[in-house]
């Protein structure tokens, strides 16, 4: 028995310290080698798709009186893989820079299918700074801004330069103030904050694409104002003074030189001598006055003969005679028609 025991020894010692095993070992073996297997390739397939995407670092955002945006922002990428897949925020993306973290430019390439994610070649770079503008990110109603987003990651927010925040629907981790522009660092997930612009920033807002139709800004109303009242003023001024020159002419003028003169009467009068009617028919032509001087040139008279005959004339009540410029002014003396 005691041989016996012993051999069985010798056995179990031999069978564990070689090299073979036993069957039940064998099938442990086998099972665990292709769960290990999958495993690693599970690990390996894993590996590249976590690092393709962009991991967040930095986000702020700033917001300007026109409803703009601008947004920075900062990524961590492998520099072992060429390329590197982010999504930015809103719809309408503008100067767009993209950057490693030595400022070198990097080539960027929009999806086909999504205007948000964008392929930027990293080129070995482990850092990316993104920057660009926006206008989808704030709209207005009325006179009340909001800005919306979701974002992955804790952000800063810096407010519009004299703006008032009215409504939020978190609360912010911390809060300051900076020449007159706000700047809060708000949680990740989706925030919607409302806000407006005081007075003195609302009068320098560039027009946006609004969600409801709203009435015009009192400041541009009482511009408006001021600019009619003194188009009014200046126009009745005009007016008034023009009305005061002709009261003047008119009070200056005789009653006489108020009718008509009827040159078909004078021409048909039988009292009126035949040169004498070439003299009225003279100056009517020449708008109802003409110096003596003319009338001597157009008839070839001397001075005494044209003299008696205006003379005669201002007898006969159809002209008048009058000192202008140290000359004699003949003009036809305004009559009434009579009646037919």
């Amino acid at each position: 028995m005691h041989q016996t025991s012993a051999g069985c020894r010798r056995k179990k010692d031999f069978g564990g310290d070689g090299i073979l095993l036993s069957p039940i070992e064998a099938l442990t073996t086998m099972t665990l080698v292709p769960i290990a297997a999958f495993v690693l390739i599970l690990l390996a397939i894993s590996v590249p798709l976590q690092n393709s995407f962009g991991s967040n670092r930095t986000l702020d955002f700033s917001l300007f009186p026109d409803g703009s945006a601008h947004v920075f922002y900062e990524l961590e990428s492998d520099p072992f893989f060429p390329d590197t897949q982010v999504t930015l925020f809103g719809d309408l993306i503008e100067n767009l820079v993209v950057e490693d973290e030595n400022g070198f430019l990097l080539s960027v390439e929009a999806s086909p299918n999504n205007p948000n994610i964008f392929e930027v070649e990293t080129l070995g770079a482990s850092t990316i700074l993104i920057n660009y503008d926006t206008y989808s990110l704030v709209s207005k109603n009325g006179k009340v801004w909001s800005f919306t987003i979701d974002s992955p990651t804790e952000f800063s927010l810096l407010m519009p330069r004299n703006s008032l925040v009215v409504g939020m629907t978190t609360f912010p981790i911390d809060m300051n103030e900076d020449d007159n522009r706000t700047k809060m660092l708000l949680p990740p997930g989706p925030v919607e904050l409302t806000y407006f612009l005081t007075l003195a920033e609302s009068a320098q807002d560039i027009p946006v694409v609004e969600s409801e139709d709203s009435s015009q800004s009192p400041i541009f109303i009482v511009i408006a104002g001021i600019i009619i009242a003194v188009i009014i003023g200046i126009v009745f001024k005009f007016r008034k003074k023009q009305n005061k020159n002709l009261l003047v002419k008119s009070a200056e003028e005789p009653e006489e030189t108020k009718k008509q003169f009827d040159i078909e009467s004078s021409l048909s009068d039988q009292n009126v001598r035949d040169d004498d009617k070439e003299i009225i028919k003279f100056i009517h032509e020449n708008g109802g006055e003409v110096f003596e001087s003319e009338l001597r040139k157009k008839f070839l008279q001397p001075r005494t003969t044209m003299w008696r005959a205006v003379k005669r004339l201002e007898r006969q009540g159809k002209i008048e005679i009058s000192k202008k410029e140290q000359q004699n002014l003949v003009k036809l003396k305004n009559q009434e028609k009579e009646d037919e």
